[in-house]
Formats: structure tokens, sequence, C-alpha cells
């Protein structure tokens, strides 16, 4: 699993003209695209196998059924990992803010310590949930794939 962006920032971290700033910027918006990405993937991938599904001439075997139901299971554990890291990382933003306010009204160390804990095990969180979203939505993709292969395989070859 990939490590989480530091979360706090030494005056060594800005010094070389904001670098790090811009970077967690850059990588910050980059996790936003890619949750997004596989989200809206999973969803339309959910939506193709559920219209399949409505299709009165889909014959569904013992195999094709169980690679179809697996492949929705995971699909939605997908989403709802996705859906989930989304509200951790609000909650994340959240209790980064209280922290840089406090920061910034001179408050102790110890009265920003209980957000930066927060903050830092959230994001923490949510790069294990993104990384739960990226493989949940490999293994419906990929169940997905091989139960259109097989229950198509005329159609298509």
């Amino acid at each position: 699993m990939a490590e989480s962006a530091p979360t706090t920032v030494s005056p060594t971290m800005i010094s070389s003209n904001g670098s790090f700033v811009r970077w967690q910027k850059i990588t910050i918006q980059q996790l936003t695209y890619a949750i997004n990405l596989i989200h809206l993937s999973a969803v339309g991938t959910l939506a193709f196998g559920l219209t399949i599904l409505r299709d009165e001439h889909t014959l569904f075997r013992d195999c094709t059924r169980c690679l179809f139901l697996i492949g929705t299971a995971s699909l939605l554990v997908s989403i709802g990992f996705g859906i989930w890291c989304v509200i951790n990382r609000l909650r994340d933003f959240r209790a980064t803010t209280k922290a840089a306010r406090k920061r910034e009204e001179g408050k102790s160390d110890a009265e920003i310590a209980s957000h930066r804990l927060l903050y830092e095990r959230l994001g923490d969180r949510t790069w294990k949930l993104f990384w739960t979203q990226i493989t949940a939505f490999a293994v419906g993709i990929s169940l997905y794939s091989i139960w259109v292969l097989i229950t198509f395989r005329t159609k298509l070859f």
C-alpha cells in the first residue's frame, strides 16, 4: 500500500519555493480524481450488468451465476468504500482546517494535538479505504469480464 503524504509541514518542507505545498495539493487533487474515476466506473459496470440481467435471453449457468453474483457484490463493496472514503476525506479536511485555525490563532501544541492526531489517523484511513475500493473494483470488473466472455462467447467469437 502507498504511504500517505506527510500531514505535518515543517519550515524546511516549505522553504524550497513551496514545492511541498504545491505537490501536496496535486496529490490531493489526483486522489480525488482517482476516487471519482473508480467510483463512477464501478457504478457504470454495475449498471451494465443489471441491464444485461434484465434481458430475458441471458442464460445463467452455475459458474456464470456465481461470477455475476460475486462480481456484483465486489462492485457494491467498491462503491461503498468509495463513499466511505469521500466522507472520511471530508472529516480529514475539517480536522485539518480546525488545526490550522488554532495554529494561526497562536494556540499551544497541546490544544492542536487532538486535531492533529485526528487528521493524521483519517489521512491514513483514506489511503486504506482507497486501496480497498480499487481492489474490490478490480475483482468486480475481472469477474464481470469473465462472465461476459463466457455468457456471450458465441456472439463474440
